[in-house]
């Protein structure tokens, strides 16, 4: 079924991470529960350079498709999509080299046969004094025009918008939330420049601010209790909203999201810091093993960190060295694929998997815990993969929920 089918029927969790042990997670639960799994790279994750992944849009492609052969998980069922692509990752070049940049990245995501293309134009580069919707709209033009598109225009769910939040979240900045009298004139001038560029009324959706953050310790909710007049709008227009920086909301938040016509809830962060979380129990259960050597994970982890401070030195006090394992932002994922990182990821799993399933129950503190894992005792996954998917299985049921799902 084709992405712009599906979501005229349910919502879905856009999954925003390049971690292949979360993925792993999240296709054998949507395979355990007949689901379809959206998976999105971020443009600074996966890009024609490699990104912080280093993995291109086709390797990356090529990666999942690969853990979803193994688990047996149907390709029919697959979505993948390309997130925040424009000049993001070349925010501190010139806007020419940027937007330059912009059109191979996209055009390579297309290339990988990506079925979902959010274009963010919303960057400011470096020779940009300020940025605002008619330039984000002229730039969005200009890679619309460029792109090789026209051909795939049936195959590819589009999503664009000016008032778009922050990649990753952040402190700085304040939240603007979206006014329906900007929302119809830029609706008007996209659906214009759509019809003109396809021929034709094309499906999309439109990421607005809604007024949602999370920061190192903190949550901001959405601004919903007016929103009716923006729903009614988007559906008489033929249009959805996407919802970014949904991590850490409640179920019943993003049902209200999904009730107001938001068809995708993204989330990113969340996942990886609860991956983290599982590892973090782990290196307590391997901290009581009699084992020859033991991973050092976090010990390697804050010093990868501390060595290399340019993912996390303008969201995080250097003074403040917890919030390098504990904060929300998570910005640990950044370095998870570092080789000391991974080196240490590995013997953790090695030292992990020698345990009996029953020592590393009696760990399990947490009763909801304790009772997924002992669910689990005869499935052919390993000791590491179970305590990470019982650590995630709460966020999935509860994004799969408020997207109209039924879990059992």
């Amino acid at each position: 079924m084709k992405l712009s089918e599906l979501i005229k029927k349910k919502a879905l969790p856009s999954f925003c991470t390049s971690n292949l042990d979360v993925l792993k997670i999240i296709l054998i639960y949507s395979q355990k529960k007949s689901l379809p799994c959206l998976i999105e790279s971020t443009s600074n994750q996966v890009n024609q350079f490699g990104g912080y992944t280093n993995l291109k849009p086709k390797q990356f492609r090529k990666k999942i498709l690969n853990l979803a052969k193994n688990i047996k998980f149907s390709k029919k069922k697959l979505y993948l999509g390309g997130d925040h692509l424009g000049p993001l990752p070349w925010k501190n070049e010139k806007s020419k080299i940027s937007l330059r940049n912009s059109v191979i990245l996209i055009n390579d995501y297309i290339k990988a046969n990506y079925c979902k293309i959010h274009l963010d134009t919303s960057i400011k580069c470096s020779d940009d004094k300020n940025i605002n919707q008619a330039k984000i709209f002229d730039r969005t033009k200009y890679l619309l025009k460029k792109i090789n598109l026209k051909n795939k225009i049936n195959k590819i769910f589009l999503v664009i918008g000016s008032e778009v939040p922050l990649s990753g979240s952040n402190e700085k900045g304040k939240i603007k939330i979206s006014k329906i009298n900007e929302i119809r004139d830029e609706i008007n001038k996209f659906k214009k420049l759509l019809n003109k560029l396809y021929k034709k009324q094309i499906s999309f959706a439109l990421v607005i601010e809604p007024g949602m953050r999370y920061l190192n310790h903190t949550i901001s909710r959405p601004k919903l209790k007016n929103f009716l007049p923006k729903k009614k709008l988007s559906i008489k227009n033929n249009f959805f909203y996407e919802a970014h920086s949904t991590d850490y909301q409640s179920k019943n938040t993003l049902k209200k999201l999904v009730k107001n016509n938001f068809k995708f809830l993204k989330v990113g962060p969340e996942l990886t810091y609860y991956y983290a979380r599982a590892l973090f129990l782990m290196t307590e259960i391997e901290a009581e093993l009699n084992i020859s050597t033991f991973s050092d994970l976090k010990i390697n982890l804050v010093k990868t960190m501390m060595n290399d401070k340019k993912y996390w030195k303008n969201y995080y006090s250097t003074k403040n060295k917890k919030l390098i394992l504990n904060s929300q932002l998570d910005r640990m994922r950044y370095y998870l694929n570092y080789l000391s990182v991974e080196r240490s990821i590995k013997r953790l799993s090695k030292n992990i998997n020698s345990c009996e399933h029953k020592v590393i129950s009696k760990y399990l503190k947490n009763k909801k815990t304790k009772k997924e894992f002992d669910k689990l005792k005869n499935a052919k996954i390993s000791n590491f993969y179970k305590i990470v998917y019982v650590f995630m299985i709460e966020i999935l049921n509860k994004y799969y929920s408020a997207s109209g799902f039924k879990i059992t």
